[in-house]
């Protein structure tokens, strides 16, 4: 169960960082390579690494949730998948915005 779980939100989570690196690049744009560069590095970085913690995490999370709640590994899967998505999400997101934030000290910087 614990390797399904992983491997579901592993993959729902690198699908959520393509596409929000390819909305990421949009919104860069304006910016130079030199400046853009060290952003999507962060991004790439933070997305590859979410999506690993947040996999192996879940996957523990839900052992935990049939052992202690008695509910079923289908139920206890879901509820981990959705939930890591979530916060994955979240994540993501805040990486984003902090991608942008990123490259425009780097436009101040010159």
């Amino acid at each position: 169960m614990r390797i399904i779980v992983f491997l579901l939100n592993g993959v729902i989570q690198l699908a959520l960082a393509a596409a929000g690196f390819l909305v990421l690049l949009l919104g860069m744009n304006g910016y130079s390579e030199d400046q853009a560069t060290p952003s999507l590095l962060l991004y790439i970085v933070v997305g590859l690494g979410s999506a690993v913690v947040l996999g192996f995490v879940s996957g523990f999370v839900a052992k935990r949730l049939v052992e202690r709640r008695s509910l079923g590994s289908l139920a206890a899967s879901a509820i981990a998948v959705v939930s890591f998505s979530i916060i994955g999400v979240i994540i993501l997101v805040a990486t984003a915005f902090g991608a942008i934030v990123l490259a425009e000290v780097m436009r101040g910087m010159r």
